[in-house]
């Protein structure tokens, strides 16, 4: 009587620690969420903000590009002050030098609608690092008006949701722009990118468990653990392609889980093969040496007189 109101009273804490975890771990994930989002849409000013008269530079980064090693940065600019016409554009023509890809400057003419331009920029870091890789890239700009130097300030933000990019100003010029980019895996692709590692080790661990419960016991061939093993072994391809950012063949994730996960699930589905087929043969081989001697196996049944 008291154990059955024992298990009766231990079913409810059951519950209430399952709705505790999940409640906690729908928080964490929030909470991982917010800050992402409030980091990605942080923008931040460099530059000459004190000075009036001074043309403003919305940089966007739109996208880290790992494969080609380069960044897509749109780059729009607004003058202010004295440099601004009645409605707003430049009031002289204006060049904005990058530190981009290709050497061709920005032009804007005096008095024509200003729109975004978009630069490529090249950064620095190793693909194969994946998901541990990070990139640096230095973004410069210069505005001139003829001969004259603009005073220039800046906002940089980012819409690359596989990175986080953080800002350095690199030099300490009373004109122009001048910044070291520093981007790497942001928390959610980071996250995601560990849980696949995990758990292809884990389904890893699964095909060891399996072969060691097949091979230990001499159960001979089950086709069921076979074909689990078989169907992990090809799963795991897909399951690693699935990681964001498309990490090449030989990255960290492969040394550090993949490579490992297939080897073992592969030994353990060859090894529960082979074992298995010879147990299998050596018990038909006993069957058959006794439905062979059907009259030994009775006179040794048989007491002697």
């Amino acid at each position: 009587m008291q154990h059955g109101i024992q298990q009766k009273r231990r079913g409810p804490l059951w519950l209430v620690a399952i709705a505790a975890a999940l409640i906690v771990g729908l928080v964490l994930a929030l909470s991982t969420y917010e800050v992402g989002r409030t980091r990605a849409e942080a923008s931040h000013p460099f530059g000459n903000t004190a000075v009036r008269d001074r043309v403003d530079l919305g940089i966007w980064v739109a996208k880290i590009d790992p494969v080609t090693q380069t960044t897509t940065v749109e780059v729009l600019a607004t003058p202010r002050g004295a440099l601004a016409d009645k409605n707003g554009n430049f009031a002289a023509d204006t060049v904005i030098y990058t530190s981009a890809l290709k050497a061709d400057p920005i032009k804007i003419k005096a008095g024509e609608p200003i729109s975004a331009a978009e630069v490529k920029v090249v950064v620095e870091g190793t693909l194969t690092d994946y998901p541990f890789d990070a990139y640096d890239a230095v973004l410069a700009f210069d505005v001139f008006s003829g001969d004259r130097r603009l005073p220039t300030a800046a906002t940089v933000a980012s819409g690359d949701t596989l990175f986080a990019v953080s800002e350095q100003p690199e030099s300490g010029a009373d004109n122009g722009i001048d910044l070291g980019l520093h981007a790497a895996r942001s928390v959610p692709s980071l996250t995601f990118a560990l849980f696949i590692m995990i758990l292809m080790l884990g389904l890893a661990l699964a095909a060891a468990i399996a072969c060691y419960y097949v091979l230990a016991g001499k159960r001979g061939l089950m086709f069921p653990a076979v074909s689990m093993m078989g169907a992990l072994l090809f799963a795991l391809v897909p399951l690693r392609n699935a990681v964001p950012g498309g990490a090449p063949i030989g990255s960290i994730i492969d040394f550090t889980s993949f490579f490992i996960a297939e080897g073992i699930i592969s030994a353990a589905l060859v090894g529960t093969v082979i074992v298995g087929y010879r147990v299998e043969i050596a018990k038909e081989r006993e069957v058959e040496a006794a439905t062979q001697h059907p009259t030994d196996q009775f006179r040794m049944l048989t007491p002697q007189r």
